[in-house]
Formats: C-alpha cells, structure tokens, sequence
C-alpha cells in the first residue's frame, strides 16, 4: 500500500507541474505534511519543532530530506515517472555504501560488489553516452544522494527526538526550500484550475497515507520480511508511467531495474543473514 501510495504521489506531482510552478507544489507538499505531523504530534502531547531538531543529525536530515524532495519535484516534470521510479530503487544500496564509507559498519567484499553492480545498472538507465540521454535524470540521482544522507543521518538522531518531530522539521525545511526556489526563478504562486487542484492535493494528501503504511509496517513485521516489498514500488512506478504518460520500456530501463532491484534485494539478504552471528561480514 505505502509503495502503491507513493508511486501515485510520483505520478500526481508529475501532472500538476504541467501547469503549477514547481517551486509551489514543493511549498503545498510542505504545508500539507506540516500540518499533518504537526497536529500528531501535538495529539501525543509533543512540541512540533523542538529547538533540538535545528541542530546536528537532526538539522542534516531535514536538510537531506528538502533537497531529495526538491530534486524529485524538478526532474518529475521534465523526465519518464518509469525511469524516475528505477533511478530512486538505487537508495538502499547508497545507504549500504555511505554506512560503509562514513559510519564505519562492515560491509564484505559480496555487497560491495552488489553496489558496484548496482551503480552499473544505474549508468545503463541514464545512457549517460547516449542520444536519449535526459540531463534532468541526473537531477533525480541528485534527489537519491540527498535522500541516502537523511537516512544516515536519521541513524545518527538522539533517541529522545521523535520520529513526528524529525518529520516536522523536514517538512519547514522543504517549504523553505520552495520559497527560496520560487524567488531566484522569479515563479510567483499560481491559483491553480480544474484537474490542476486535484492533482496538487493529491500529491500532498497521498504522501501521508503512504508515510503511515510504511512505518506501520516496519514496526509490525520483521524488517527482512518487510523491507523487500520496498522495490514493488518500481512495478507501480512502471505501470503507472506506462498506462497514464503512455511510456514505452526499453531494454536499457528493464535491464537496469533488474540490476539495481537484483542486487539490492542481495544486498538486503546478506545483512539480514550476517546479524545473528557477531561480527561477522556481509
């Protein structure tokens, strides 16, 4: 449910940059979500934005989460939901490898080469050499860098910060963000019309629903059970782009999912495998 409800936000953001400002659509998706997370939080009896969030870890998720949000938003518009939606399956792997490089966790020399693998399908869905090549498909990995740091750096958030608080933080973060964008495009904020407002609410109102099934999930199931079903959302993705844009998947894009998809779920094995016996490596 949560993938299925992400891959429609994809696909509602894509929709509504056709005739809204895509700093704008960052702004609602952050006032949306604000106000969302605010008003849990203020149910269990939480400050929505506690000064601790604006310092630390906590300052560099939010940061991370504005800029893969922001990336995502800009390059929706200008590139294929289906090869939007394989270039972001390529996040676990970047976790894998910046825990390895900057938090120091062991990583064996089989994942390492599943990340290698992995960043070799991502090539071959950019065709970085190619005549189709999209320079806007780098903004996209730009999105997945920036999304791999707010997860890191959620690893790194004291404890006594909730996940509610954490999400309020991002969410100001991400309006910022738009309002800064706006001003040095010069794209003031539109009254949008017809399909347009359904597409712009939509795209705010379904993140949430898919934000709750996800860590509603996490927190029911076991994490190796639960966190495979994370690349179902290509297959949403793929539909989606296929049946609504009319897209077409080519080789390149079918070879590099089932690269970046393949070697990620191997990636996920190992760890899962290695955690019962200490200190060994995946």
């Amino acid at each position: 449910m949560a993938m299925a409800c992400f891959a429609l936000v994809d696909t509602c953001i894509k929709l509504a940059t056709v005739s809204v400002p895509r700093a704008q659509v960052v702004v609602v998706m952050g006032a949306v979500g604000l106000l969302a997370f605010a008003l849990a939080a203020r149910a269990r009896g939480l400050k929505p934005m506690p000064p601790e969030i604006f310092r630390g870890p906590s300052l560099l998720r939010a940061a991370g989460e504005a800029g893969a949000s922001t990336c995502f938003v800009f390059s929706l518009s200008e590139v294929d939901l289906s090869l939007f939606t394989t270039i972001v399956q390529a996040n676990p792997l970047l976790v894998v490898l910046g825990a390895a490089l900057f938090l120091g966790e062991p990583v064996g020399w089989r994942r390492w080469l599943a990340i290698l693998l992995g960043m070799v399908g991502v090539l071959i869905v950019l065709r970085p050499t190619g005549g189709d090549f999209n320079a806007f498909a780098l903004l996209v990995f730009l999105g997945v860098l920036s999304q791999s740091i707010r997860d890191l750096a959620t690893r790194r958030v004291a404890k006594g910060i909730h996940t509610l608080q954490l999400s309020c933080g991002s969410f100001l973060a991400l309006i910022a963000a738009g309002f800064v964008i706006g001003i040095v495009q010069n794209t003031p904020p539109i009254r949008p019309e017809g399909m347009a407002w359904l597409y712009l609410f939509g795209a705010a109102g379904l993140f949430m629903p898919a934000i709750y099934a996800m860590v509603a999930a996490m927190r029911v199931g076991e994490i190796g059970f639960v966190a495979p079903f994370r690349y179902s959302r290509i297959l949403f993705g793929l539909g989606l782009g296929v049946v609504i844009f009319g897209e077409t998947l080519d080789a390149y894009t079918l070879t590099g999912a089932a690269l970046i998809v393949g070697t990620g779920l191997y990636s996920l094995w190992r760890e899962t495998r290695k955690r019962p016996a200490t200190g060994a490596t995946g």
